[in-house]
């Protein structure tokens, strides 16, 4: 593969602890006391949105308040082991990497920063670009289409099933990122569960 387009949270972040810690503080606040086994099965089969829809509440507000206790924590979610290494190994060989995210271009450049991984890559795709979300590909065609990828040598890499099936969508290649063996049964033209395993998919 040449081109690289990362989902972020679960795939090049390990931003789950931090992201159902502040998920179960603002069901709390609405009367929810829910298990937080179940809260992170549904964070990783479908996405914060799913969490909405069975409780009932309102998706904005929720993401809104969700993602500001998210920031407030004091642990800042740290980047998968070797990530730095196989976006360097990328762009050396010639390629590009892109993130395309539900979490906010500010939020997402705000931790590329804090680890210095931001000049790694062109472009980051979230919130504010107010694309449909994934599984919808219209985030994904806008980065083909801007930088004339060729999808065949285009791999969208992300840890859950609307990753893969987004990248189907728009005719990429896909890679699922399984690194703790939860979901079962997701069809992908790849699969890693490690960077160094990520690493062997660069063309070089």
């Amino acid at each position: 593969m040449k081109d690289f387009i990362w989902d972020f949270d679960g795939t090049l972040f390990d931003t789950y602890p931090n992201m159902l810690k502040a998920i179960l503080k603002v069901l709390q606040e609405e009367g929810i006391f829910a298990d937080k086994e179940t809260i992170y099965q549904l964070l990783k089969e479908k996405s914060s949105k799913a969490v909405t829809q069975r409780y009932q509440l309102d998706f904005s507000d929720f993401s809104q308040r969700f993602h500001q206790y998210e920031n407030d924590m004091e642990k800042w979610p740290h980047p998968f082991d070797h990530v730095a290494e196989t976006l360097d190994a990328v762009q050396k060989n010639g390629g590009r990497n892109f993130i395309m995210t539900h979490r906010t271009v500010s939020s997402t450049k705000k931790l590329l920063d804090y680890y210095h991984l931001t000049d790694f890559f062109v472009e980051i795709v979230g919130e504010e670009n107010n694309f449909a979300r994934k599984p919808d590909p219209a985030a994904l065609n806008y980065l083909v289409k801007k930088y004339h990828l060729p999808k065949i040598q285009t791999v969208m890499i992300g840890d859950r099933l609307l990753d893969i099936e987004a990248g189907k969508k728009a005719g990429l290649k896909t890679c699922f990122f399984d690194n703790e063996g939860l979901l079962k049964n997701i069809v992908a033209d790849y699969y890693a569960t490690d960077f160094l395993q990520l690493e062997n998919l660069i063309d070089k």
